[in-house]
């Protein structure tokens, strides 16, 4: 009967990590340039791009721009067009003309989607940059490889399931297909997974509308730019579609940009020309009605320039293009649900250029907060042979692997594992692997858990009817036939009933150790008439000597039963005899050599009768 007297202790360990800066510069529009490294967008001049919708832009991990495409040109990090960089099959007014993303498992390899304007037939096409070509500037090495005739004009890219490989995503043009080719080590693979829908995209018009996924790269989200906004959820393990939800209204007349917030729990959609609104869907509204049901006008563009792309930033907001203007709008709090989300119209000024359509179409997990941050707490000062459980406190985390040695169990990939037992006291290392897409931290911390040494050993003792526990326990707890006994909180108890009777000590450590007595006798007197019991010497060296009276209430012959028991402090047996026939109405002499010195209980059985006593071996 143990328990813990648990001393909580916080331990918080933060590690400064760099998040992913490869969406960190923006190439877009008529001569637009945004800098997102100082944690804030500042315009800068120099792009050479003149593009109305579409277009793709990369930096390295530090942030540094490495090159931009509209779709059909490529630029370096110089603002000159890359070497073998022109004809791609792109297109000026398609709406997603390109996306770029990194090859996963090689550095310097990366890999542009291109899309055609409309169903002209081009479909969806790939280039291969490789970066440290002419020293550093790149060069397209690969040019124009077809994935599928049959695409609209969106692209956008998600997570596999594996944390390194990436999805990329076309919608269909005249079917109700969306095809998933995933892009590997290897390259990417020629035959997609392809989901049948039941929403077909026939018209011209139905092919214009961004195309989104999630940075948990759960949903997907298509605007239609014949009005409505179409929410998915994907499977990133299968790279399967389902559960289609539409969301048309009139006020959707004119459907152009999407984006989720960074939490995956609202959706976006900007409104183009008739009304230049944004809308928020709360994807925790519940049923696909009550998703439909919650579109709340969060932000109206009063600007000269029309509501066009959406676009997530590094530093968490969501991004309006405001086309033909000088300005772009911002949602400043996308995680919030209706208005408390916080629009603000032409929040962000361009100094140089004019914004078009279009903002870069980047691989939504860029975007991901940071690096994960592995941090935990538990009760880390604990009892031999009892347990304690972990909170798991860690930042951006989307997996874990704890390691508990000296504990059972060892390992555990639970969030908060509980349950975690240690046996021998001691000091132990928890360490604690936190990781998502972007990578992983580990937290080692050096004997966390501290088991304490094991309790003093308890027992009880009998004298009379007073019963008593060691002395040197914090505080006690007596029980009868394992009922507490309210008030009993003393190393002494005063047995008033009958029966077994335990004792729970707690020490300076907040541990406990029971011990415990059976079968007390209470309120029995059992010298009387003309005999005494009595037990000599005490304290004893070799032979203790019990007098045995002749009468104690019951006549005492040769054939009355005569037991002695010797019990130790943990009341375990350590003697037992019967004296001699001879004996039994006079004396009798046992021999406690052998016993360590310390403190017994003697129980002295006679037929119905029961005495007991305490004596010290030397």
């Amino acid at each position: 009967m143990k328990k813990i007297f648990l001393f909580s202790c916080a331990f918080l360990y933060a590690l400064v990590s760099a998040g992913q800066k490869e969406g960190n510069v923006w190439c877009f529009g008529n001569n637009c340039g945004l800098d997102f490294n100082s944690g804030s967008p500042v315009s800068f001049p120099g792009v050479a791009m003149l593009q109305l919708e579409g277009c793709s832009s990369i930096s390295d991990t530090s942030g540094s721009l490495l090159f931009y495409t509209d779709g059909v040109t490529v630029w370096n990090k110089n603002h000159a067009q890359m070497t073998n960089g022109n004809g791609l099959l792109g297109n000026s007014s398609s709406t997603q003309s390109a996306l770029i993303a990194k090859q996963p498992g090689i550095a310097n390899i990366y890999y542009i989607i291109t899309s055609d304007v409309g169903a002209a037939g081009i479909g969806l096409n790939y280039s291969v940059v490789d970066i440290t070509q002419q020293g550093g500037l790149g060069d397209v090495t690969i040019k124009n490889i077809q994935l599928t005739p049959d695409c609209d004009e969106r692209i956008t890219a998600a997570r596999h399931a594996n944390g390194t490989d990436i999805w990329i995503i076309t919608t269909t043009h005249f079917t109700d297909s969306v095809k998933a080719f995933l892009l590997t080590s290897s390259g990417i693979a020629p035959v997609p997974v392809t989901t049948f829908t039941g929403t077909v995209h026939s018209g011209f018009s139905d092919d214009i509308g961004y195309l989104k996924a999630s940075i948990q790269s759960d949903h997907l989200a298509v605007a239609v730019h014949t009005g409505s906004f179409e929410l998915y959820d994907f499977d990133n393990a299968t790279g399967l579609v389902s559960n289609p939800v539409v969301m048309s209204s009139p006020n959707y007349a004119l459907a152009y940009g999407v984006e989720f917030s960074p939490d995956g729990t609202r959706l976006y959609g900007s409104e183009y020309g008739s009304g230049d609104n944004v809308y928020q869907f709360d994807l925790l509204a519940g049923s696909a009605a009550a998703i439909i049901n919650s579109a709340t006008l969060v932000g109206i563009s009063n600007t000269t320039g029309y509501a066009a792309a959406l676009q997530l930033g590094p530093d968490q907001k969501i991004y309006l293009a405001l086309e033909f203007d000088t300005h772009l709008g911002i949602i400043n709090d996308p995680n919030q649900l209706g208005l408390a989300c916080n629009y603000a119209d032409a929040a962000v000024t361009l100094t140089t250029g004019t914004c078009q359509g279009g903002l870069p179409n980047y691989y939504p997990a860029l975007f991901s907060s940071s690096q994960p941050v592995a941090l935990f707490s538990s009760p880390n000062h604990i009892c031999p042979g009892t347990c304690t459980n972990f909170t798991n406190l860690s930042l951006n985390a989307t997996s874990f692997l704890w390691n508990f040695p000296g504990a059972v169990p060892s390992t555990s990939v639970d969030v908060n594992p509980a349950g975690v037992c240690y046996a021998t006291p001691g000091s132990y290392d928890v360490m604690l692997i936190a990781g998502n897409a972007n990578g992983s931290d580990t937290l080692l911390l050096a004997n966390y858990i501290t088991v304490y040494p094991y309790p003093a050993p308890q027992g009880i003792l009998q004298s009379g009817d007073t019963l008593f526990a060691n002395q040197g326990a914090v505080s006690y707890q007596w029980y009868f036939n394992g009922n507490i006994i309210n008030g009993a909180t003393n190393y002494i108890c005063v047995a008033t009933t009958s029966g077994d009777y335990n004792v729970v000590a707690t020490d300076n450590n907040g541990c406990e150790v029971e011990a415990v007595i059976f079968d007390v006798i209470a309120e029995i007197q059992l010298a009387t008439g003309s005999g005494q019991w009595e037990i000599f010497p005490n304290p004893v060296n070799d032979k203790l000597t019990i007098q045995i009276p002749i009468a104690i209430g019951i006549q005492v012959t040769r054939e009355t039963a005569v037991e002695i028991s010797i019990y130790n402090m943990l009341g375990e047996l350590v003697s037992a005899v019967q004296p001699e026939a001879s004996t039994r109405g006079q004396v009798a002499g046992i021999n406690v050599s052998n016993l360590q010195p310390g403190i017994y209980n003697v129980k002295i059985s006679c037929g119905s009768k029961i005495y007991r006593d305490m004596f010290i071996k030397r």
